[in-house]
């Protein structure tokens, strides 16, 4: 027999250990084929420009990066972990360490050329599929799905870097292991270094500790602190997987009855756990993630209608100067039928800083108009002026002067502070958020004295705005093309709006769409995410527990000699599996939901957003079906080989 025929009978032998590798490495090129479906869809790169998509998809594009590097190093670490007492017996028969690495270099560019072909087919297969099914599902059929180069290009590139970066460190180590240790390799068991509760309990602590300390600081700090403390929490938690069972194993020492009756259990547990350390933290931070992003963003696009009200509380608003925007009211008759409109005059003033390039910018108002959009009446006297943020109270942060100045034809005229309205009364429009209010003579005097822009703020009303979307989208191009053929303001705070920006139409009807669309966008990105990282994360745990099925078949064979019987076997490993699946499952269940507690004190509290609470509800119920439905799977599996 030659040695060429050895080599392939032993491949033919463990055939398992190379499909298995195909497998892993196959899914991972899937995951990175169907995340660029959606990354490099025109009309998602559109998106990422000009309704601000790129945040939401670059960090779950970060974890499944993150994610993908973890999962292709860990499969590829198994399978050479099998393979090194096959290494060790073809030294003895004389093959060198170079012809070794040869043989390495050949099957994995084997399996690697097979997993991006398999890949790219099985993702251009499921990503249509899922495409298809869940923008019918969210109502956005006007996003289309293609393929294009860059798809292709970025996701053999990635995997080809992650995989290479692997199999080189494969490399290093063959060359510079020994024959007896190649040999022994399957003899030896990963060593526990430490077992201390007490830093177990200090893991426990720090965790606690980080979540508590950023509930309370979170709305006062603004997030500032966010990050902070989540990397605290982040190593509290890593520190407490990893002691966690030595913490637990020295409290229940304290009722020796239960403890005893418990004790391969327990003492497995704890073997287990800091053997899979960094797998169960991977795997809690990727549920955590799943299910907090999913919440929030199936939080906002099912409150694309809401906000869009919120937001508009007109149907439609525009500024229309003596240039810009210019439309009469026979045009807007013309467009939206019968409506109701309201016009006010707005003086833009402005003055140049002293010690600063840049202008100071006033949106003065006259307090007759004002009371036209309030709730209630104001009045004002000669020099004094109200403060009007267009803003809920509820959000409102800011500091008003007690008076202000503005000089007028080289004389200081100087405005004292009466009192302030915060209300949302307009449309989200540029300059349309801080205003001084004066009395109607002041307000005429400024607009005859000083020098500024006065603008018109059209509010139009009409019937159904659920119907006014193509009487909007007229509306735009008309004046979009009428201010095409005038030419530019010379307007100093252009520097920092644009004049598109300034003279843009803000509807109920745009942002509803503009809002259904960019969340919508993000849900599909993130439910995406969460059904890779899903079937990602019960792909690592099913590989390192079928990894190690010939030592615990040797255990348990050996446990069966001294007197345990199949029935005692059967309780154990599904104690084991079920530790294992489902203590990151409820961690990674309970931090999503404490990071929502968290990050809803900004907006009054979780209690006072049950939407919130029912939509977290309802994906961690999900997630919780499906695991335990790939529990049971494994768990069949399992025993199916240990009893066998």
């Amino acid at each position: 027999m030659t040695f060429n025929q050895v080599v392939w009978k032993m491949a033919k032998v463990n055939y398992k250990k190379y499909i298995f590798y195909y497998l892993c490495n196959s899914f991972a090129v899937m995951f990175f084929f169907m995340f660029s479906t959606v990354y490099f869809n025109r009309r998602v790169e559109q998106g990422k420009k000009l309704e601000s998509l790129q945040d939401a998809l670059s960090i779950p594009g970060a974890a499944l990066i993150i994610f993908t590097i973890f999962f292709i190093s860990y499969a590829h670490n198994v399978f050479m972990k099998k393979r090194k007492s096959e290494f060790g017996l073809f030294m003895t028969l004389g093959m060198a360490r170079r012809d070794l690495s040869m043989l390495l270099i050949l099957e994995n560019a084997a399996i690697a050329i097979l997993s991006i072909l398999s890949g790219l087919l099985a993702g251009a297969i499921f990503s249509r599929l899922f495409f298809m099914l869940l923008m019918s599902l969210i109502e956005m059929g006007e996003v289309p799905f293609h393929f294009n180069a860059k798809m292709f290009f970025y996701s053999i590139g990635a995997f080809l870097v992650v995989f290479i970066l692997a199999v080189g460190k494969s490399l290093f180590q063959t060359m510079r292991s020994s024959l007896i240790t190649s040999m022994k390799s399957n003899r030896y068991a990963d060593t526990i270094k430490m077992r201390s509760p007490l830093i177990g309990g200090f893991g426990l602590l720090l965790m606690a500790g980080s979540l508590l300390i950023l509930y309370f600081t979170y709305e006062s700090s603004n997030g500032a602190y966010l990050p902070l403390w989540t990397l605290a929490m982040l190593l509290g938690l890593y520190i407490s997987l990893n002691q966690s069972a030595s913490f637990l194993i020295k409290l229940v020492k304290k009722f020796p009855r239960f403890y005893y009756r418990r004790l391969l259990f327990l003492s497995s547990l704890d073997y287990k756990f800091k053997q899979l350390t960094s797998i169960i933290m991977l795997v809690t931070v990727m549920i955590m993630i799943t299910i907090f992003y999913s919440t929030l963003l199936l939080t906002f696009y099912k409150a694309s209608e809401k906000n869009a009200v919120t937001n508009n509380p007109y149907d439609v608003a525009f500024y229309q100067s003596e240039t810009k925007n210019t439309i009469s009211d026979g045009e807007l008759n013309e467009l939206f039928g019968k409506k109701k409109h309201l016009e006010i005059p707005i003086l833009n003033y402005y003055e140049k800083l002293e010690y600063v390039d840049g202008y100071q910018t006033y949106d003065i108002m006259s307090v007759d108009d004002l009371n036209k959009l309030i709730s209630s009446q104001v009045k004002l006297g000669k020099n004094e002026y109200l403060f009007y943020l267009n803003s809920e109270p509820e959000y409102a942060h800011t500091d008003i002067a007690e008076s202000i100045k503005l000089t007028i034809n080289n004389e200081a005229i100087t405005y004292t502070l009466k009192d302030q309205v915060i209300e949302r009364t307009i449309n989200l429009l540029p300059n349309a958020y801080e205003f001084i209010v004066v009395n109607q003579d002041e307000f005429d005097f400024l607009r005859n004295e000083v020098k500024g822009y006065e603008l018109n703020l059209n509010l139009i009303n009409v019937g159904d705005w659920k119907e006014s979307e193509s009487a909007v989208e007229g509306l735009e191009e008309k004046l979009k093309l009428n201010n095409q053929s005038t030419p530019p303001m010379d307007y100093p705070d252009l520097e920092h709006t644009a004049e598109s920006e300034l003279f843009r139409v803000a509807s109920k009807i745009g942002d509803y769409h503009q809002n259904k669309t960019t969340n919508g966008m993000m849900f599909y990105v993130t439910t995406f995410l969460s059904i890779m990282f899903f079937f990602g994360t019960f792909f690592l745990l099913f590989l390192n527990l079928f990894s190690e099925v010939e030592t615990e078949k040797l255990k348990y064979w050996k446990l069966n000699k001294i007197g345990m019987s199949s029935k005692e076997i059967k309780q154990n490993v599904s104690r084991e599996l079920g530790t294992i699946f489902f203590a990151p499952t409820v961690l990674g269940t309970t931090l999503a939901f404490l990071y929502l507690v968290i990050l809803s004190t900004d907006v009054g509290g979780i209690m006072k957003n049950p939407d919130i609470l029912m939509h977290f509800l309802q994906i961690a119920g999900i997630y919780l079906v499906i695991q335990v439905g790939s529990f049971f799977y494994a768990r069949k599996k399992m025993l199916l080989q240990l009893i066998n």
